[in-house]
């Protein structure tokens, strides 16, 4: 099949075709008979092959029509699958899951962020995500505080996801071959932290780190009291001169509940 598909570089196109390779990716995302899978990016249909199988109902994003000759094979399969040719970031995606779901995807490296954050929005959809991601940014996004790939996506994500790296993808697996390994990364949803406003939360971690060379008292000050942010992280038994990298997701939702 790899052989007959002209692969989209502009559409970020890495396909697998080794089917123990999907069927444990689709392990590794919990996946079982009554699940609901919402995919994003079904390319030549291998993924979403393998969770027809399996799940109860498979809901699969394609934005490349040159893709349904394939797709419509896997189709012809699977009277569960339903293949919706539309660019998922436009998409209303409440119109077509209906109960809770799980996300499953080897999404394009190039729009990894927007997906990610489109997820976010939609939380109360999803009862797990695991999508193929780029090393580096899986790394980034499971990154605990005081380590350099800490940041914003680290810390949004980890205050309402327990995030892992359940498995490394070898660059060899994919057709074409990228130029970095990937890693499967896992998020299930927690309730741990109490944000006030989880909008104004996100907000607040982009100022938080506007500006990593400088301390996070200097970033916030823009908007806070430098005074008022100075007696709470001694609340918190932070030091005024505490970088961003340095606070830990717990702390920066007490913090953020302070302010407000």
């Amino acid at each position: 099949m790899e052989k007959n598909i002209e692969f989209k570089k502009s559409l970020g196109q890495n396909f697998i075709f080794d089917r123990n390779l999907l069927t444990a990716i689709a392990k590794d995302g919990g996946l079982g008979k009554d699940d609901v899978v919402l995919e994003i990016g079904a390319g030549a249909g291998t993924l979403t092959d393998v969770l027809a199988d399996i799940a109860k109902e498979v809901i699969a994003f394609e934005i490349d029509t040159s893709l349904k000759p394939y797709l419509d094979k896997v189709q012809e399969k699977h009277d569960n699958l339903k293949i919706i040719y539309q660019d998922f970031m436009k998409a209303d995606i409440t119109t077509f899951i209906k109960s809770k779901a799980k996300v499953i995807a080897n999404i394009p490296y190039y729009i990894t962020t927007p997906i990610v954050f489109k997820l976010v929005d939609h939380i109360d959809m999803f009862d797990g995500i695991l999508i193929l991601v780029q090393k580096e940014v899986a790394i980034r996004f499971a990154s605990p505080a005081k380590c350099k790939d800490y940041g914003i996506t680290s810390v949004i994500l980890q205050s309402i996801f327990d995030v892992d790296i359940p498995r490394i993808v070898k660059k060899e697996c994919f057709t074409p071959a990228p130029k970095v390994d990937s890693a499967l990364c896992r998020l299930i949803p927690h309730n741990r932290y109490n944000i006030s406003d989880f909008s104004d939360f996100k907000d607040f971690v982009h100022l938080a780190f506007s500006m990593r060379r400088k301390t996070l008292v200097n970033n916030l000050k823009t908007k806070y009291d430098k005074d008022f942010l100075t007696n709470k992280l001694n609340e918190l038994g932070l030091d005024e001169r505490v970088r961003p990298e340095d606070v830990t997701v717990e702390n920066y939702i007490k913090l953020f509940n302070f302010l407000k």
